[in-house]
């Protein structure tokens, strides 16, 4: 049976940690496990509550009596590294802060792939071009943000008079 007994000091880290605002959800969950036993709550109990698995629960305690507070937060997710490097992405911010041209996502992947042999679909340069904040779309080829509302609602009763044609004289 697993049952946590915490110092005061250890009740005031719990506390501190579990209201921090980054604080992942399933990490707070752990903590509320770790907060819940020190209360003398029993494991099915605890799953219950939480609506976890009880080896869940039992998994965590058992992780928080060893490791302490560090063991409850979630381990780096190790993944296979992207292949656009920091020099690649930067080398796509100049090309579309020099200006000489405009580029959408499937002109940069393809550059992008011609130039170092990288091939990403084009969801994914959109996404990472989004999330870079960089701008790559054509601007729209309109007028609107420049006209006169009062000019043109003018021209387009002029231009309803003349479709209506001449008014016959009586």
């Amino acid at each position: 049976m697993y049952r946590v007994h915490l110092t005061e000091e250890q009740h005031q880290q719990l506390h501190q940690r579990a209201h921090q605002p980054d604080v992942a959800p399933r990490t707070r969950d752990r903590l509320e496990m770790v907060r819940l036993s020190a209360m003398g709550w029993a494991i099915p109990k605890i799953a219950r509550h939480l609506g976890q698995h009880e080896q869940t629960v039992r998994s965590w305690i058992k992780a928080f009596l060893e490791g302490g507070f560090e063991a409850l937060s979630d381990k780096p997710h190790t993944g296979q590294k992207s292949g656009i490097t920091p020099e690649i992405l930067a080398a796509v911010a100049e090309w579309l802060t020099k200006g000489d041209r405009t580029w959408n996502a499937r002109q940069i992947a393809a550059e992008v792939t011609a130039r170092y042999g990288i091939t990403r679909s084009l969801a994914q340069w959109h996404r990472l071009l989004g999330r870079l904040r960089m701008t790559y779309k054509r601007t729209r080829r309109s007028l609107r943000h420049k006209q006169n509302a009062v000019e043109v609602a003018k021209k387009t009763e002029e231009i309803d008079t003349l479709k209506r044609g001449p008014i016959a004289d009586r």
